[in-house]
């Protein structure tokens, strides 16, 4: 009998999901590192593809066994695990940027000059600030009861996650496309005028700014070892003190650098639009190694350990050592304009990638493939399109099982009658 319960609990260990960190905005964190502990190790085999049936400019997040991204509907919701779909939340408009997930709460800005705060469990509403007077594409940053994001109307909103409503509003004169990363107290944004601006996350006064030049930043910022990294249309990569603003090198590429760096240690991983993947010394701006990849490169790297991913304009995945730039793994992600991947996220061992013709890619790096499950669209709730407002909308909540936890409740039952029956 104890030979039979042990055998039985050692089965579900290796079928239980392994334990996963939370990518839980874009970047992964404040800071935009792009960098996890999990281990996603090639190569890698296809788990399961799922079809939003909409096309998509957003990145995966994973938070709890759950994956959600943005698209041309609105927000989903999809089981990490199986591709399945647990709900779909429409909106008034393309939803490009990146969910933000906090304590149960999703925050996301959308092309309709709106801003969500969406209860995970089940995609209800909790209110939405209608006072922008443009789009959301840059992606929040959510910090202690603020959730942090720029708009096309050349403002940086903190928003209060309680109400809705602005505790600050920052001005930079220009669209804001880039996503801010918040460090000791300061928010930094670029925005398409070529300026970095560093914002105290208190009062949203001004700190400092830095002109790189009049071309326009898509790039997010990454902080790391207290200097602050970006990448410019004007085809180069600026590392500045993060405190106040000093330029300490810039390193030029030949082509837009739209995608945003990850940083490791002190390595610096970025693309570049003239097809080249760099890493670079983020102490002296040298670089380490490029990789030729056959495609622009402006998707945002996700590093595992040792290991970088990221997608280029050739419908291509790859996975590089970040020690030696050394191709390890690459997969085709399809044959159409639109089979290219926004930026790939990892949790626990496995790679998500979405392609801008909306088609979701789980891949595990167990080395067992397991058949593409069928997935169906859940219901969902539908937004009732509205004049713009100047308050937030509370909407009610409904309840819903949270799911994820049948593999934990078995192992700890067996558990407990294993230590029962050895006393």
């Amino acid at each position: 009998m104890r030979r039979i319960v042990i055998f039985s609990l050692f089965a579900l260990m290796l079928i239980a999901p392994a334990l996963a960190e939370d990518w839980s905005m874009f970047k992964k964190d404040i800071l935009h590192t792009g960098l996890t502990t999990d281990a996603a190790n090639p190569p890698l085999v296809l788990k399961w593809k799922s079809d939003l049936t909409y096309d998509t400019d957003s990145s995966p997040v994973i938070v709890n066994g759950v994956l959600y991204v943005g698209s041309n509907y609105g927000i989903h919701a999809i089981d990490a695990g199986s591709g399945r779909s647990i709900w779909t939340t429409r909106t008034n408009g393309f939803v490009k940027s990146v969910p933000a997930i906090v304590d149960g709460i999703l925050y996301v800005g959308g092309d309709d000059k709106r801003f969500y705060a969406v209860d995970t469990k089940d995609g209800a509403i909790k209110w939405i600030y209608k006072n922008a007077t443009d789009g959301f594409q840059s992606s929040a940053a959510v910090v202690g009861n603020l959730a942090i994001a720029g708009s096309n109307d050349g403002s940086l909103y903190a928003l209060d996650i309680r109400t809705g409503e602005p505790s600050w509003v920052g001005l930079t004169a220009q669209n804001v496309e880039s996503s801010p990363a918040v460090s000791d107290g300061l928010a930094i944004v670029g925005n398409n005028n070529g300026i970095i601006i560093a914002f105290d996350t208190s009062t949203g006064k001004e700190r400092w700014r830095y002109p790189v030049s009049d071309i326009e930043i898509k790039s997010s910022p990454a902080v790391a070892n207290g200097k602050v990294f970006v990448g410019s249309n004007d085809g180069s990569v600026y590392a500045l003190t993060a405190d106040n603003g000093i330029l300490k090198w810039k390193f030029s590429t030949s082509n837009n650098v739209e995608g945003s760096p990850s940083i490791k240690d002190n390595t610096l991983f970025v693309g570049s639009k003239d097809s080249s993947f760099y890493a670079i010394d983020t102490e002296t701006g040298r670089e380490k190694w490029n990789f030729k990849a056959a495609g622009f490169v402006d998707s945002s790297p996700a590093i595992s350990n040792d290991i970088v991913y990221f997608g280029s304009r050739n419908n291509m995945i790859y996975a590089l050592d970040t020690n030696t730039g050394n191709l390890l793994w690459k997969n085709s992600t399809g044959t159409t304009d639109k089979d290219y991947i926004t930026s790939p996220a990892v949790s626990g061992n496995m790679l998500y990638a979405v392609t801008h013709s909306g088609i979701v890619y789980a891949y595990s790096s167990e080395g067992i493939a397991l058949p593409t499950p069928t997935v169906t669209i859940a219901a969902t709730p539908t937004i009732e399109k509205t004049t713009v407002t100047p308050t937030a909308t509370i909407m009610p909540t409904q309840t819903q099982k949270t799911p994820g936890f049948e593999y934990a409740v078995l192992i700890l039952v067996i558990a407990f009658l294993v230590r029962r029956k050895l006393r």
